[in-house]
């Protein structure tokens, strides 16, 4: 898109900013998030920032970034025309369409470029190259990070303040985002700038914010995204208990039982291995009561965090422990000993189904934690989740999801996202271990009809599996 200014009278540009808008034009750390809600008014400020250092920084090489070519042309190029005051731009050549970028009177400059390669290019080919001083990228949830950190790299050009500027939608808790800034604000030189699609009320109108209510009311999964701009949960399928797992209803402050077993299942994700621990109840429920996630971390590394975990939350109580059946299989974890093999080490001694992750078993599986969610006992809803298990209930929610097509096969089974699954797996290695079945036969559904569950899959017997072990602590088969 190339520019057309005509008039060159002199005009004065005013803005008033909300809060968080002026936390972001004043900040002057290196690295800057300015991270919201949908329609909180991020990328007005965003170049009207990379302007006024163009202004205040006269020769200094500016950027401004989307990852699509259409978003590009579509928004944040047509912004960046709209907010420029004509007088600024050199009048000869104010647009270089082979560079793609914008020359100032005062010699500074703005590239206005995409980030996605085209097709048979380099993955850098974008931005390889430059001497950049600032780098603006408008949602970057939706750049890789490596793309991200070799725009890093580009930030050089001496004599010059040197900032990154981002504005992005909330993102995922697994995205490199989050890591990049952490709620914890921990990180030197990284600033996170909040905002809610209620501080741009003013120029959004009060019908706007209204509709919006309506659309995300609360409980709704999205609320706390659209409206609160707060991380999380991002709605992307059908998620597999959004119609009957209910916040209000499904979570609570439930403690362990001291005198029954707690069970502990185990999946072995390489990047986010993850332990949940809960307990079937006399009364024909089951209660989550705690979780782990991890983060590339070595089963060495995790066991003694597990087994500190477990001390301390659960010293009176039975350990049950299951796992993942990939757990028995070295190939699936590059190296000559299985997970299962370290785990006998200290003592823990898993029991697993073998095929828990086929679509039938997964299926059963999926189908019995559905009708703990359906089911009323003597004490509340079968299922009551401590709200320490945000993860497992964020995935209950919405995070699990089905995929679009089911790839050609009559049973459908949720997506491996590498996040919300892990420990959505560990809850169904624990139906399938441990469920006894005809256990609540007597326990009557929301819906007053029974919703006792079917014959769980008979698990494989190893003629090398360790025997059963008694005392607290240790499990078997």
């Amino acid at each position: 898109m190339t520019p057309n200014p005509t008039d060159t009278d002199e005009r004065e540009v005013r803005f008033t900013w909300n809060l968080p808008q002026s936390r972001f034009m004043q900040c002057k750390s290196r690295y800057v998030n300015f991270e919201g809600a949908i329609r909180a008014g991020k990328s007005t400020p965003l170049v009207m920032k990379t302007i006024t250092l163009m202004v205040d920084h006269p020769g200094i090489k500016c950027s401004l970034w989307r990852w699509t070519g259409d978003a590009l042309e579509t928004q944040l190029i047509p912004l960046f025309w709209e907010l420029c005051p004509k007088e600024l731009l050199d009048p000869k050549k104010p647009w270089d369409s082979k560079q793609e970028f914008v020359r100032f009177l005062n010699g500074s400059l703005c590239y206005l470029r995409s980030l996605r390669p085209g097709e048979g290019s380099g993955r850098y080919i974008k931005c390889s190259g430059l001497t950049l001083a600032t780098v603006g990228v408008d949602q970057p949830e939706e750049v890789p990070e490596d793309i991200f950190l070799y725009l890093k790299g580009r930030m050089s050009q001496p004599g010059y303040p040197h900032q990154m500027l981002l504005t992005p939608n909330p993102p995922g808790q697994d995205h490199w985002i989050c890591r990049e800034f952490p709620t914890t604000h921990n990180l030197p030189n990284h600033e996170m700038i909040h905002t809610t699609t209620y501080d741009n009320r003013h120029i959004l109108g009060e019908e706007y914010i209204a509709d919006l209510e309506l659309s995300y009311p609360p409980g709704h999964p999205m609320r706390h995204r659209m409206l609160e701009g707060k991380r999380g949960l991002q709605l992307e399928g059908e998620a597999v208990y959004g119609k009957i797992f209910k916040r209000d209803l499904h979570i609570a402050e439930v403690e362990a039982y001291p005198d029954i077993a707690v069970m502990e299942a185990w999946d072995f994700s390489k990047k986010h291995p993850a332990v949940l621990w809960s307990q079937f109840t006399p009364g024909g429920g089951w209660w989550p009561l705690m979780e782990y996630q991890g983060e590339s971390i070595y089963l060495e590394e995790l066991i003694p965090i597990i087994l500190a975990m477990r001390q301390q939350a659960f010293p009176t109580q039975d350990i049950w422990p299951c796992c993942d059946p990939s757990g028995a299989d070295t190939t699936s974890h590059g190296t000559s000993r299985t997970a299962v093999e370290i785990l006998g080490d200290q003592q823990i001694f898993p029991a697993y189904v073998r095929g828990s992750n086929q679509r039938a078993k997964r299926t059963y599986a999926i189908n019995q934690l559905a009708r703990f969610m359906l089911r009323l006992t003597a004490s509340g809803p079968a299922l009551q989740a401590h709200p320490r298990c945000g993860i497992l209930i964020d995935g209950f929610q919405a995070g699990y999801v089905y995929p679009e097509k089911s790839g050609g096969h009559n049973i459908r089974v949720p997506l491996k996202d590498g996040y919300y699954d892990n420990l959505q797996n560990c809850a169904e290695y624990t139906m399938l271990n441990f469920l006894v079945p005809g256990a609540d036969d007597d326990v009557r559904g929301l819906d007053g009809t029974n919703h006792a569950p079917s014959a769980p899959p008979q698990r494989d017997i190893d003629p090398m599996d360790p025997p059963r072990p008694h005392g607290r602590g240790l499990a078997g088969y």
